[in-house]
């Protein structure tokens, strides 16, 4: 197997490694989220009390006091039930939270046994190592971050270009609103309006 071969055997190990680790943690995501508060819970008993204090007919500001107080009341109760519920629902899960936990723990030993650094250690950039070294780019892991490292500088002289482009149209576009309105041209006004130093 030549040295190519096995540079793109690891990032392929990595890429893998961590794709499960991220579905680890989505599935540990999706475990320990609350349970919400029933809202339909809450605004059917808020109706309810609502039309039978009207029924009642009893006076607008018995009705207001009362009204809130059992709004109040069924938030507070709806709201500790979640709780409860999250609570159970993480006590019914702790096998399964602890053996993720585990998985993701064996995962992340695993990673740090391979030849690429940590901070190449996304699926993006490894994907970009992998696409240099199929187009002959690069031949080793350290081809492929020297490559990955010119592009980055490439990408943030691109940025900075874009920034200049910008700036220079919005001046070409000030300047022609001041010979289109025959404006005066004063240098200090400009300067300042298109925060020129």
């Amino acid at each position: 197997m030549s040295n190519k071969q096995s540079v793109l055997g690891e990032i392929k190990q990595a890429q893998q490694l961590l794709s499960d680790k991220a579905c680890i943690e989505n599935n540990l995501i999706e475990l320990k989220k609350p349970v919400p508060i029933s809202f339909m819970k809450l605004l059917l008993v808020s109706t309810l009390s609502i039309i039978l204090l009207v029924l009642v007919d009893l006076d607008d500001g018995i009705i207001f006091y009362i009204s809130t107080v059992v709004i109040i009341s069924t938030f507070i109760y709806l709201f500790r039930k979640s709780e409860k519920l999250t609570n159970q629902k993480l006590e019914n899960n702790q096998h399964q939270i602890n053996e993720l936990n585990q998985k993701e723990m064996e995962l992340n030993n695993t990673l740090k046994t391979l030849n690429i650094g940590p901070k190449y250690l996304d699926l993006n950039i490894l994907g970009k190592f992998e696409n240099y070294l199929l187009n002959n780019l690069a031949d080793t892991l350290k081809d492929c971050a020297i490559e990955y490292a010119r592009e980055c500088e490439q990408e943030e002289q691109m940025a900075e270009l874009r920034k200049i482009h910008a700036k220079q149209d919005e001046l070409l576009s000030e300047v022609s609103r001041i010979k289109e309105n025959n404006e005066t041209f004063e240098i200090e006004d400009f300067k300042r309006r298109m925060k020129i130093d």
